[in-house]
């Protein structure tokens, strides 16, 4: 199983998205093309709407927080007191000793709200620093932008220079193709004199 896009599939102004155009008559499969989502999806939000004449309530997502309880915080409190350790050893010594597993996670937020830990600047800090991916030299790297044309409503493709973020060819068609990307790549390829 590959990573799966974390994204919340359905907001509340795509909820409000579904219900317009399911009242103006449009189908469902466009409607679900449009938005990215799955047919059955934009089905559960119209048969809610028709039935409540409410939008559907998006519920969070994701795994719900465990509370710990008051005898593993003492617990922590009391083996943090004897052996002034940090999170990690402590949970070792937990799981060791008492047979309880206690994540990490969850001991150093008891021991920060006992004041026993303190946040770490350095370790909180992004640790790969982030670095803009781009060539030094002009025509080493392009990238093909589309986007539509305000004045005639028609796609049109751009070659974007990589480094100096300049257009170096462009393209219009009717609709996105990659006969249309290809043709402007080629041109730009014959320009430069390869």
């Amino acid at each position: 199983m590959g990573k799966k896009n974390k994204t919340v599939k359905l907001t509340p102004r795509k909820i409000r998205y579904i219900i317009r155009y399911k009242t103006n008559n449009y189908s469902t499969k466009s409607i679900a093309k449009d938005l990215k989502i799955s047919e059955s999806t934009v089905k559960r939000v119209w048969t809610h709407w028709i039935k409540t004449n409410m939008p559907l309530n998006i519920s969070k997502f994701g795994r719900k927080n465990k509370e710990l309880d008051e005898a593993s915080e003492d617990l922590i409190l009391k083996i943090n007191k004897e052996q002034n350790l940090g999170a990690r050893r402590l949970e070792k010594i937990i799981e060791f000793t008492h047979g309880k597993h206690i994540p990490h996670n969850a001991i150093h937020k008891v021991l920060m709200t006992h004041g026993q830990a303190k946040r770490n600047p350095n370790k909180s800090k992004r640790r790969k620093p982030w670095v803009r991916w781009e060539r030094d030299h002009s025509l080493s790297l392009v990238h093909l932008d589309w986007h539509i044309s305000k004045f005639n409503g028609k796609e049109v493709c751009v070659v974007l220079d990589d480094s100096s973020r300049r257009i170096l060819a462009g393209a219009n068609s009717m609709r996105r193709q990659r006969k249309t990307a290809s043709n402007s790549s080629k041109r730009l390829w014959i320009a430069s004199g390869g």
